[in-house]
């Protein structure tokens, strides 16, 4: 182990990595799937009170400020609280479960608050306040979040606007860096270019993301890419050979 890695573990304990954070959740009673990620788990708040009361199922990414609660301390105000009916002084609880499906995606600072399942094959967007159930595939976003697509129509709009995308990142990085980009800035666009199994690292890492590395393999073989090779590629993206 790194001293880097020492150093964190020792600092950050049981939210040092997403493995032992789910590790720790598990131990407490959360029920939770395979290939499950939790990318910033010193930033991430899953809520401890009712811990049993939370289930994630399997391909579930949770990103950066993602809040999932399961009780709230609203009451706290009506037990001070009183009318003309009624003394001050009780005590009414507040909790629920919270189902998550599988291949789920959370978005940045986004809430899920209790009472709440989110379906499969669902996108929650950044900065999302998830209220109310999610059905199984579509895209939500806002305050409260609703649906604005299906997945299926989200995967078109994507195909749409990937290779406007990648273009102006290698525009950018051209005009900020004066050269050529490296292949390796295009981990999330490399099958524009790529025929075949790539070697590079960070390809090798997207492609075994979702434990399906053999689905995207066979996508490739059987999914002609938009260019012939990076080269062409560049040459479309900045005009250079």
């Amino acid at each position: 182990m790194k001293i880097r890695e020492i150093i964190k573990k020792i600092i950050l304990g049981k939210r040092s990595s997403s493995k032992s954070y789910i590790e720790y959740l598990r131990d407490i009673g959360v029920e939770i799937g395979e290939d499950v990620t939790i990318y910033v788990p010193s930033k991430t708040l899953i809520d401890e009170q009712y811990p049993w009361m939370i289930a994630i199922g399997n391909h579930v990414r949770i990103t950066e400020g993602v809040m999932i609660l399961t009780h709230d301390y609203s009451w706290s105000v009506l037990k001070k609280y009183a009318t003309e009916n009624e003394n001050a002084g009780e005590i009414l609880g507040a909790s629920g479960e919270v189902i998550i499906g599988d291949n789920v995606f959370i978005g940045m600072n986004s809430i899920i608050t209790r009472n709440v399942t989110i379906g499969n094959n669902v996108i929650i967007g950044t900065g999302s306040v998830v209220t109310k159930d999610c059905k199984d595939d579509g895209v939500y976003v806002g305050v409260p979040a609703h649906r604005i697509s299906s997945v299926s129509e989200y995967k078109e709009k994507r195909k749409r606007e990937q290779l406007k995308e990648a273009k102006t990142l290698a525009v950018k990085y051209y005009e900020k860096f004066k050269k050529r980009p490296e292949k390796e800035i295009f981990n999330e666009y490399f099958m524009l270019f790529e025929s075949e199994e790539p070697q590079n690292k960070n390809f090798k890492r997207q492609l075994a993301l979702c434990d399906n590395y053999d689905e995207s393999i066979s996508y490739m073989k059987e999914n002609k890419p938009l260019f012939n090779n990076y080269e062409d590629f560049l040459k479309y993206c900045i005009g250079e050979e």
